[in-house]
């Protein structure tokens, strides 16, 4: 009876340490579930869908700003490609009628959240991107999953960017350092203003995390 009591609680200690650890996760964890979608871009090479945008720029351009001269080399920019989808069998209008829809798709699965990890104790890496700086220190930022994401590269949807109050500033040894947060995780949709060198951009983003300690982070492999 003694060593069934002793097993039922070392069993139980376990499990209350096992609880009390943060919860490890990625980028991926973040994303909530979305109604699975055919989207035809997914199937073209990076060609097609250069060729693509340059053809439906140049239309567009056409069609908004009649009175806009458009040059020779344009026009022929836009020849080429088109007659170029049309060799590779790319139904240039069935994309162009289908684009809103799919843009309008990856807009809602951007901000679908898991609210699963909501108020969940968690720790996760990713790059340090300040929103200010007090003597090369910063404590408020955003946790981006890529170097150079939301300034030299495309703002990441919603549901993959952080916003931290860190628990203690951190010395900002440099632009995107690697670092990794631990604390509870919440799922509060907000805009925040970065203010970067070529002008300022409003960030949607879709979790934040106060009080975070924060780590320099070293990949190991």
């Amino acid at each position: 009876m003694k060593k069934y009591l002793l097993i039922l609680l070392l069993g139980l200690t376990s499990a209350m340490q096992a609880q009390a650890q943060p919860m490890k996760i990625d980028w991926q964890d973040l994303q909530g579930k979305v109604e699975p979608y055919q989207d035809p871009f997914g199937d073209l090479t990076e060609d097609q869908l250069y060729n693509l945008s340059v053809y439906g720029r140049i239309t567009e351009m056409k069609k908004v700003f009649p009175s806009y001269k458009l040059t020779d080399a344009m026009l022929k920019e836009a020849e080429d490609a088109k007659a170029q989808l049309i060799k590779e069998k790319v139904d240039i209008d069935e994309m162009f009628a289908q684009r809103d829809i799919i843009m309008e798709k990856r807009k809602k699965a951007s901000l679908v959240t898991n609210d699963l990890l909501a108020n969940r104790e968690i720790e996760m890496s990713g790059y340090m991107l300040a929103l200010e700086f007090d003597n090369g220190e910063v404590s408020e930022f955003l946790l981006v999953p890529t170097i150079g994401a939301c300034s030299h590269k495309p703002v990441p949807p919603a549901n993959q960017l952080i916003y931290v109050k860190a628990k203690q500033s951190i010395a900002a040894g440099s632009p995107y350092m690697p670092i990794k947060i631990t604390g509870t995780l919440r799922v509060t949709p907000s805009t925040q203003d970065l203010y970067l060198v070529d002008g300022k951009k409003q960030i949607k983003m879709a979790y934040s995390l106060d009080g975070a300690i924060v780590e320099p982070f070293i990949a190991t492999h």
